[in-house]
């Protein structure tokens, strides 16, 4: 507190004479001074005190400001710094130090300096020094004796320079305080910029781009503190994230925030937000902060925006950059190996000279993924000239599956093979597009399609040694054998306007073929099972016609049955793909058909009949004769009898029978004949009234080899010789008989209960036979009067003789006498004793029959299935099932393999004591042909 130095030495002369005193006395108040002497009595007793008379004072009102810290333009109270535009607030306090209230008036002012700042004052209500809002201006402040009050002079709108400014305080009356000056220096300002970088900026999914945030202060002075900021919130949203620990800084401290709002040093995920902070910036200087951010999936096709702030003295900067999140799909197709030649340059081009309607031209292509990201593509095609059928192929020659996926960088060969329509040129356009929207062409063309192909043509001449020696063709309808020579003629003509170039025939010889020699020119590769030859023609020029030559031998590796196939091949600069000739095939039998025929009497009358017996036998070991076609020439005077033909003991249905001038013509196929087998064929002729002579009768086998493969294969021809004797001739009789199941053992023909029996074989004592019809009927007619034995075939019946009284003994064996119409029966007894008939099916199926018969016998029941067929049955399943519970005593219920054509027989009995109604069931047949 400031006094004037009267008032002091007044003040120190009161208290000095009264008391201490630490501050002014308050106004009004009244002094009373008395001076008091003491001394030594002179007169004891006395007190020893002079008191003097007594002064009053009343103090008077005195003004006094003091203003704190002092201050002068040479050694100012504060001196700062300032950015231009900033304010400057200086503490001061103010303390009344009169003794009576005053109002003190108060101003800032400016006492020197480059600039001239703005002044004003301000109370600081909360004593804290600094500005705050709310904080009033004051011009003047009443204060009693002693208060203070703490004020700030504000020195605002600051520019580059310095200021001399000074709070001056003064009560009226009284003396200002005026020595209060501080000073402030204004720098140059700083000029912060920011920038913020996406390292790359185009950002593939499943990646890192690199965040830069760069700080710089380009102005002449230094910064306050400079906080760079960027918020990753909304980027997180969109699939864009920090990477952990990636964040770098310049200088300063890196803070983390979760949620925009609390920041630590210490990283904790998730971060939503990185900041840097550093207490300032030099002119020059720069502060960077980096970190890297990873793109998921979810971002693929975004374009994400980033705002980063730099702040600074209450500044605020900031700067945007995008984040492009997507795959660089791209895709491209040329010729093979250079998928990446430019669209359209003569590079992307693939052409050939000549091409074909109706035969492919292929062009190879190298399809490649181009782009960053697996896709999905399709190939297609389109003709800017020509029309032409396609196919796309892939590297292994099937069919190209589409859409196919390449991964980035993945080729694929595409082959696209044309068929063009029509004569002229062929242009395509080779087109792959993928599902990401990408596409990219390549080129193919046809300069000269033509209407037909250069004309291969080959033949051959089979030719034999003969018995003498001699070379000479092989007949026609005979297979070629081992060492006979093949001589082959090949021909090719150019039928073009234009020259054909590079030209080269190969023929690759079947494996039993032998080389021998060839035209001028022949190259031969391979060894004998292996070989190949081959001629270099060169340029075939405009309509040429070449002819070669090649002479080859059947080895002895060939087999029967096999074909020996033979074609050549031609390829040139203009056709790659190997053209074939039409092919030759020769079949190959060195196997013979062995035939041979005998007829049941030398001898014959008219009326006879004759039964003739064919043998054929397959010599091959190896393999089967097909389809043989047995063709027996009868001479005059002879005919056919219907039903009577067999193959192997088995029922063969009639020929096909051709008639000529009182004869004919039989012909039979034999379906086939196992290598090494034989097969007998038996037919019945009848000698007629125009018979005369010696008949002989010829016949004749054909057939075809492993599976058709060999067409002629003949027999040698086998005769049979009957010589008609006219004095054999005299009266004839009939013999006619019944062939049935005798039910009640009575040795007669019951038409009410017997059964007949079809198809049963009769046999004649010199070798006529029989069959029996429907009704178990048969006859033998024109037989001569006189004793006769017949037998019956026991493997055609499916029941046992029966012996009766009137059989006179076994009845499978006759004899009887015959005269004019002469009946012979022959009665069966089934096993078990009699029987009767409990039920019949037939099942019919096309042209096959299947009849069920079943016959009951004491304890059981007998079964009887016929199958009749007018053809054989391959690959046969019979199945008859029994009765539940029932047991099979004799014979089959089923049966796999084959039925001959005619009649199969089959006989089962079972026991059962079931319900006789529930005896019987539905049998199944079925085959594979």
């Amino acid at each position: 507190m400031k006094r004037s130095p009267f008032l002091s030495a007044l003040l120190l002369g009161v208290l000095g004479l009264m008391a201490p005193a630490s501050a002014l006395t308050p106004a009004g108040t009244v002094i009373t001074n008395q001076v008091r002497a003491e001394y030594l009595p002179p007169v004891a007793g006395d007190s020893g005190v002079a008191l003097s008379n007594e002064v009053r004072t009343v103090v008077q009102p005195v003004c006094a400001a003091s203003i704190t810290p002092d201050g002068t333009a040479s050694q100012p109270a504060y001196s700062v710094t300032r950015l231009p535009g900033e304010t400057a607030a200086f503490a001061y306090t103010l303390v009344n130090a009169g003794n009576a209230t005053f109002q003190f008036p108060l101003a800032g002012r400016v006492e020197g300096g480059s600039v001239s700042p703005a002044l004003r004052v301000v109370q600081d209500l909360n004593g804290d020094g600094q500005l705050d809002a709310g904080e009033p201006d004051v011009t003047a402040i009443s204060l009693s004796a002693d208060e203070s009050i703490r004020l700030l002079l504000v020195a605002g709108a600051l520019t580059e320079g310095s200021a001399l400014v000074n709070l001056v305080g003064s009560c009226t009356g009284g003396v200002a305080d005026e020595n209060n000056v501080s000073r402030v220096i204004v720098n140059p300002p700083p000029a912060l910029t920011l920038s913020k970088t996406f390292t790359p900026a185009l950002v593939r999914p499943g990646t890192e781009t690199t965040v830069t945030l760069t700080a710089t202060n380009s102005g002449a002075g230094e910064s306050r503190e400079v906080v760079v900021s960027d918020l990753l919130a909304d980027q997180a949203a969109q699939g864009l994230t920090y990477v952990a620990g990636s964040a770098l800084a310049s200088g300063g401290t890196v803070e983390y925030t979760q949620d925009a709002t609390s920041w630590a040093a210490q990283e904790t995920a998730p971060v939503r937000g990185l900041r840097v902070r550093m207490p300032s910036l030099k002119p020059s200087e720069t502060l960077r902060l980096s970190f890297r951010m990873l793109a998921a999936e979810a971002a693929d096709g975004r374009k994400i925006p980033n705002t980063a702030t730099v702040t600074t003295g209450g500044q605020v900067l900031s700067a945007s950059v995008t984040a492009d999140v997507r795959y660089l799909p791209a895709v491209a197709i040329g010729p093979q190996g250079d998928a990446e030649a430019v669209e359209g340059s003569d590079a992307d081009r693939q052409s050939r000279n000549l091409g074909v309607v109706g035969q492919p031209v292929c062009f190879a292509h190298t399809a490649r993924n181009t782009g960053d990201v697996s896709d999905s593509y399709r190939v297609g095609v389109g003709f800017s000239q020509g029309a032409a059928s396609t196919v796309l192929l892939g590297e292994d020659g099937q069919p190209l599956a589409q859409p196919f996926v390449m991964q980035p960088g993945q080729t694929r060969v595409v082959r696209a093979c044309y068929e063009p329509q029509q004569a002229g040129s062929l242009v395509a356009v080779l087109t792959i597009r993928g599902e990401r929207g990408t596409r990219n062409a390549t080129t193919d063309a046809v300069l000269n399609v033509e209407a037909g192909l250069p004309e291969l043509r080959k033949s051959f001449l089979a030719t034999t040694v003969n018995d003498s020696g001699q070379t000479v063709p092989v007949p026609q309808d005979r297979p070629v054998q081992v060492g006979d020579t093949l001589t082959y003629t090949l021909a090719v003509r150019n039928p073009y306007a234009r020259a054909l170039t590079d030209v080269m025939v190969a023929d690759p010889l079947p494996a039993h073929l032998n080389f021998v020699s060839g035209s001028t020119g022949v190259q031969v590769s391979g060894g004998p099972g292996n070989q190949s030859v081959s001629w270099a023609l060169g340029t075939l020029a405009a309509g040429e016609t070449r002819t070669l030559t090649l002479i080859t031998r059947v080895s002895d590796r060939a087999v029967d049955g096999e074909a020996l196939k033979n074609i050549f091949t031609l390829v040139s600069s203009e056709f790659t793909t190997p053209l074939p000739s039409n092919e030759t095939s020769t079949p190959v039998w060195k196997a013979k058909l062995v035939v041979t025929k005998n007829v049941s009497a030398r001898e014959a009358a008219y009326g006879d009949r004759l039964l003739y017996t064919l043998t054929v036998t397959n010599q091959s070991e190896t393999t089967a004769i097909v389809d043989a076609v047995v063709v027996d020439t009868a001479p005059r005077g002879l005919e056919y009898v219907p039903g009577s033909s067999t193959l192997n003991d088995e029922a063969l249905a009639d020929p096909d029978i051709v008639s000529g001038d009182k004869t004919f013509t039989a012909t039979w196929t034999v379906p086939r004949i196992a290598p090494g087998g034989t097969v007998t064929l038996t037919y019945v002729s009848r000698v007629t009234p125009e018979a005369s002579g010696t008949m002989i009768n010829t016949v004749r086998v054909s057939g075809a080899g492993a599976g058709g493969v060999a067409k002629a294969i003949a027999s040698n021809r086998a005769q049979a010789t009957t010589r008609l004797n006219l004095l054999r001739f005299a009266p004839q009789a009939d013999i006619v008989g019944i062939v049935y199941v005798d039910r009640n053992r009575n040795g007669l023909y019951d038409q009410a209960i017997d059964t007949p029996v079809s198809r049963a074989r009769v046999l004649l004592a010199g070798g006529r036979e029989a069959l029996t019809d429907d009704r178990g009927r048969y006859s033998f007619g024109n037989v001569p009067i006189g004793t006769h034995a017949l037998r019956l075939d026991p493997n055609t019946t499916p029941y046992v003789a029966l012996i009766t009284p009137q059989a006179g003994g076994l009845s499978s064996t006759r004899t009887a006498h015959v005269t004019g119409l002469t009946s012979v029966d022959f009665p069966l007894a089934p096993p078990g004793g009699d029987i009767s008939v409990l039920r019949r099916t037939t099942l019919t199926v096309g042209d096959v029959r299947l009849e069920k018969t079943v016959f009951v016998r004491p304890g059981g029941y007998t079964v009887h299935l016929r199958i009749l067929s007018p053809r054989v049955l391959n690959g046969v399943t019979l199945t008859d099932p029994l009765p539940a519970g029932a047991t099979l005593k004799e014979g089959r219920n089923t049966f796999s393999g084959s039925f001959s054509a005619g009649e199969t027989v089959l006989t089962y009995q079972f026991d059962w004591t079931g319900e006789s109604r529930a005896a019987t069931t539905d049998p199944s047949l079925s085959w594979r042909n």
